[in-house]
């Protein structure tokens, strides 16, 4: 239940399999994130031995997704650089700020903007941890992350980095997959063309581009069924 005054982005609401659907990440690959005795992620919620994500842990999950697939960054270095970034920034869900960890040469580091007489400084996380240093560091969230407002997954990101055709927003549809730009479920659309509707039929329907419909479908993993 939401308590009074509770931010509904921390309120956990989707199972693993369900949000591993939504960002286009193997389901197995999603649980293994939230298991073992170190895990790299943790879940916000459970129910009995059932892990629970909020939308806050949906961007955190997306962004160890963008990190694996187009950045290649091991697992055994995510493993190490979460377990320091929970100690210097002493919480259990480091990648959910704004100014997350993100990737610098063979690093990981912690890049915090400048602010008023503060400096910009960029933070070691990986290697180094806790040790300054300065480099340009590229936002590798900014394509398909807007911090509290949208997650854009795609599942083709890693080598597709300009479409957005479908999103995620705690505040539209309760938070499930929707057409960008619209409050229309990607599972409806799915299962219009499960029932037989043809593409063209399902964009004359929702008045929307057939490209738009096409790649809503292939995002959640049905490609053979669009053809």
């Amino acid at each position: 239940m939401r308590a009074k005054g509770q931010d509904i982005r921390t309120l956990p609401t989707y199972t693993i399999p369900e949000a591993a659907a939504f960002l286009a990440v193997n389901s197995r690959t999603l649980f293994s994130w939230y298991e073992g005795d170190e895990p790299i992620l943790k879940a916000s919620g459970l129910a009995g031995s059932v892990h629970l994500l909020s939308y806050s842990d949906l961007e955190e999950a997306y962004r160890v997704f963008i990190l694996r697939e187009k950045h290649h960054i091991s697992l055994q270095f995510l493993r190490i650089s979460m377990r320091n970034a929970r100690r210097i920034f002493r919480s259990q869900h480091p990648l959910q700020r704004v100014d997350a960890v993100q990737k610098c040469l063979d690093d990981l580091v912690y890049n915090q903007a400048a602010r008023g007489d503060r400096p910009r400084t960029v933070t070691s996380i990986g290697l180094n941890p806790g040790q300054q240093f300065v480099q340009e560091v590229v936002d590798l969230y900014a394509e398909r992350i807007e911090a509290g407002e949208f997650i854009f997954p795609w599942r083709y990101a890693a080598e597709d980095h300009s479409s957005r055709p479908v999103s995620i927003n705690s505040n539209i549809m309760s938070g499930r997959l929707v057409v960008f730009g619209t409050r229309i479920p990607v599972s409806t659309i799915v299962g219009m063309k499960r029932s037989g509707k043809s593409i063209e039929e399902i964009a004359n329907d929702f008045s929307l581009d057939v490209d738009t419909i096409e790649k809503a479908i292939i995002h959640l993993g049905v490609r053979q069924k669009a053809a």
